[in-house]
């Protein structure tokens, strides 16, 4: 059942957090070992075990296990409690109990979540004496990211990219004909190489960090070239079938959401990742008014029954991972995307007698092509994702699938390919 429950509890972290793990192959998969680690947030202990394909049992703060339905699934899983206010010496000899019988043990050394963004000051030294006392490897884990996951004081966890590094394990020096004084040296010499261990990952992740908060909070920024692109395609449509409210109306809206956010819109994560986004939700709204303005009233039917609303959803979902990753594979992403949806436009005006499937076979054609090329965070998921979605287009319309699905497809793969070639400059005037 554990390991059932590790692997459902994985899948979720990859998807919420778009965790990542770096060193597995460090941890010791048989024998005593200490997995330690920096303690950032609420999450660290689940963390730390996912990957690992042995039973971790961890020392946990005493009053954890006096919480109703924590404390007995805490218990469940292996951990057992500690009195962090002093050196309980009973749970000393507990966890060395565990590593005597062989057992991986996990242990935090700032006996406490982090109060900084870096590890505490001051490290307790039990990690290192027990390692001493047993004699077994001291694994260092570096968590970067969880803290804005999941930082003290709030409720639930927010999707956050996290990375977790096993770092080679630290061997204990032996204790044989040393004598008593020379003992806690030598567990503080051994714990000063823990912190070290784990902070040279940290450190560089925590100043990544700063820069990306930093960048979510700069003003907002001028209207980028692609996001004209609905005044173009607004204009196309009036050229080709004059005058239409109902074309002119999410072109509006749209424009109206993005003066707003560079005008008046306190600026943070959020409302970063909305802009982003806003582009594919007009995508999605204004094709049914496209439909009407292009597309001969025979034919609308087909075309508004292709569920416009289901491609901007398939749309964001494809944009999910570029989060975590590069602004500038995510700009480079919807300028490309938009391109190919105003090319679109224009393939459906010569050849009105399409199905409808359009916007979706040319849209995700570019995602596929886009993930093949540049091979961003979670790729293969995209593209699985999006070859199952068009696949879905050919079990509706079979027959017609050499003919209009590739027409369109071959659109999506050109569009890549001009998001690819061409170079734009980026808001921070950085060539992208």
């Amino acid at each position: 059942m554990l390991w059932a429950l590790k692997l459902i509890v994985h899948a979720l972290f990859r998807v919420a957090f778009t965790l990542e793990y770096v060193g597995v192959e460090n941890v010791p998969l048989t024998g005593a070992a200490i997995l330690a680690g920096n303690h950032p947030s609420y999450l660290d202990p689940v963390l730390i075990s996912l990957p690992v394909r042995r039973r971790i049992r961890f020392i946990a703060w005493d009053k954890l296990f006096a919480i109703p339905l924590l404390g007995p699934l805490i218990r469940f899983f292996g951990a057992f409690p500690v009195d962090t206010t002093k050196r309980d010496q009973q749970a000393f000899l507990q966890a060395l109990q565990v590593l005597r019988d062989g057992d991986a043990l996990g242990i935090f050394p700032e006996a406490g979540l982090s109060k900084e963004a870096r590890m505490n000051a001051l490290l307790k030294s039990g990690a290192a004496r027990l390692a001493i006392a047993a004699q077994c490897p001291l694994v260092p884990v570096t968590i970067a990211g969880a803290r804005a996951a999941w930082p003290r004081g709030q409720w639930l966890p927010l999707p956050r990219k996290i990375t977790v590094k096993y770092h080679p394990p630290l061997r204990p020096p032996a204790v044989a004909g040393a004598t008593a004084a020379e003992e806690p040296a030598l567990a503080q010499a051994l714990t000063e190489q823990l912190r070290q261990s784990i902070e040279r990952r940290l450190l560089p992740a925590l100043k990544v960090g700063a820069k990306r908060a930093e960048l979510y909070s700069r003003p907002a920024w001028a209207l980028r070239s692609y996001e004209r692109i609905p005044v173009w395609a607004w204009l196309a449509g009036l050229g080709l079938a004059g005058a239409s409210w109902a074309l002119a109306l999410p072109t509006a809206a749209y424009l109206a959401y993005v003066l707003l956010d560079i005008w008046f819109l306190p600026q943070g994560r959020m409302t970063k990742v909305l802009r982003d986004l806003a582009l594919p939700a007009w995508l999605a709204a204004s094709y049914p008014w496209a439909v009407a303005a292009f597309v001969a009233p025979s034919a609308q039917a087909a075309f508004l029954d292709a569920k416009a609303w289901l491609l901007g959803l398939v749309l964001a979902s494809v944009l999910f991972p570029f989060h975590w990753t590069s602004y500038y594979d995510a700009q480079r992403f919807l300028r490309g995307l938009a391109i190919g949806y105003l090319a679109l436009w224009w393939l459906e005006a010569i050849r009105p007698e399409g199905l409808g499937y359009g916007p979706h076979v040319l849209s995700l054609s570019f995602a596929v092509a886009y993930a093949v090329t540049v091979r961003h965070l979670h790729w293969p998921l995209a593209m699985v994702g999006s070859l199952a979605y068009l696949a879905l287009f050919w079990l509706l319309s079979p027959a017609r699938w050499p003919l209009d699905m590739l027409y369109y497809a071959g659109a999506g793969v050109a569009a890549c390919g001009y998001a690819r070639v061409v170079r734009f400059v980026a808001h921070d005037g950085r060539l992208a």
